[in-house]
């Protein structure tokens, strides 16, 4: 039986799958440069779980890699398959490839909307070959501000709404029935039982793009300051982890 905010939520396929943005933006190019870092996509098999609408398909193909995605919402997929027909409607508890496929898995703020986010992890590592990556952007819990929405009162409410992240986990969870916000330790969590070792973790902020487009040199001023804090230790506040393992 449905719970309520799945009965009562407004935007239902937003609430549930989650809302990617339709553009690239310099948020999400600091994060693709982030991964380049770590990851030669030149000649590797990459599979993005979630793929939504191809952007970083696009991306890592323009960068030399041989590109596959997966994603439930078969519209997205319309738009992703324009970029490459490796593309198939699949959840990420049952991947539709053989063992040892990929050089990399891909998870871009997805892992928070499976509905088993410990077998979607356990399906990369099947997939992926030895020295494989498993590549996943995911929310943080230490971010003040809940960017998913919350559901109070049989009603949804988009946005973001600060300090929610902070509350007991009983009182969360009544007002994120609908997502996961992962502490650092309870993302190491997920790849229990899997054999990998730690390439890179770090907090990731906000591009500020929606900022900096409304206030053009506040916005760009307050993205740079944030860049330089993901280089101290309070890069843990960070809106998203980034954490780069590899299979062994």
């Amino acid at each position: 039986m449905a719970q309520n905010w799945q009965k009562d939520a407004k935007n239902m396929e937003e609430v549930q799958l989650g809302s990617p943005s339709l553009e690239w933006t310099t948020g999400l190019q600091h994060r693709l440069e982030m991964m380049q870092k770590y990851i030669d996509f030149k000649d590797r098999r990459v599979m993005d779980v979630g793929c939504g609408v191809g952007m970083f398909l696009e991306k890592f193909r323009a960068l030399g890699s041989d590109v596959y995605g997966v994603d439930v919402d078969e519209k997205k997929t319309r738009n992703s398959k324009l970029i490459t027909q490796n593309v198939e409607v699949a959840p990420a508890e049952d991947l539709p490839f053989r063992k040892d496929s990929f050089d990399m898995v891909f998870f871009h703020e997805v892992i928070e909307h499976v509905d088993d986010d410990r077998k979607s992890i356990n399906e990369a590592f099947r997939v992926l070959k030895p020295s494989g990556k498993l590549v996943l952007f995911a929310p943080n819990r230490l971010w003040p501000f809940e960017t998913h929405g919350i559901y109070k009162k049989g009603k949804y409410k988009f946005g973001n709404i600060p300090l929610v992240t902070y509350l007991p986990d009983s009182k969360y969870k009544k007002l994120i029935p609908h997502v996961r916000n992962y502490r650092k330790k309870e993302l190491y969590d997920l790849l229990k039982g899997n054999s990998y070792k730690k390439i890179v973790y770090r907090g990731v902020f906000p591009g500020f793009d929606k900022l900096s487009s409304r206030i053009p040199v506040f916005g760009k001023l307050i993205a740079k300051v944030f860049r330089i804090l993901e280089k101290t230790p309070l890069h843990k506040f960070g809106i998203s982890h980034f954490l780069v393992v590899e299979k062994l």
